[in-house]
């Protein structure tokens, strides 16, 4: 009945063991084990950089965000920052930043993660976070208070 049913995509990231009654005993100690840093949780992607954007991040935004990211006094390597698409997020707010590396959160644009405070910086544990409503690329020049607001709360983010 199983016939043609690829098992290890019924149970995406889980580790399945099939124990035949034809196997001998001292195979069992031979079950493949993942590496425990290879391990990734379901909702919690795995993230190396110290600093990671959230949102639905185009080129346009991408390139904004290089610009200032790399203008002091902030100025961040490329390999320090990161971006991800807020749908890759399952968790709660906390068990996602408790649970990923970065220290530095930035939400950019419009968000349903419940607990995120727009124009305000969180400290979740050891880590800062930081929800701006909006993305860069879509401020105008007449919206200098708002690129302002979001230029003094990354200095607080450092």
């Amino acid at each position: 009945m199983t016939e043609g049913i690829d098992l290890a995509a019924l149970y995406e990231n889980e580790v399945i063991y099939w124990v035949t009654s034809e196997r001998p005993l001292e195979q069992l100690d031979q079950a493949p084990v993942m590496p425990e840093e290879e391990v990734v949780e379901v909702g919690v992607p795995s993230i190396a950089t110290p600093w990671l954007v959230i949102g639905s991040i185009t080129e346009a935004e991408k390139s904004r965000l290089q610009l200032i990211f790399s203008a002091p006094p902030l100025t961040l390597p490329q390999g320090d920052w990161s971006i991800l698409d807020a749908d890759q997020i399952q968790v709660s707010l906390e068990e996602f930043v408790s649970k990923t590396a970065p220290t530095r959160y930035i939400f950019l644009g419009e968000q349903t993660l419940a607990g995120l405070q727009a124009n305000q910086i969180q400290q979740l544990g050891t880590s800062k976070v930081y929800y701006f409503p909006r993305l860069i690329s879509t401020l105008t020049d007449a919206e200098k208070a708002l690129k302002m607001e979001f230029w003094n709360a990354l200095k607080a983010l450092v």
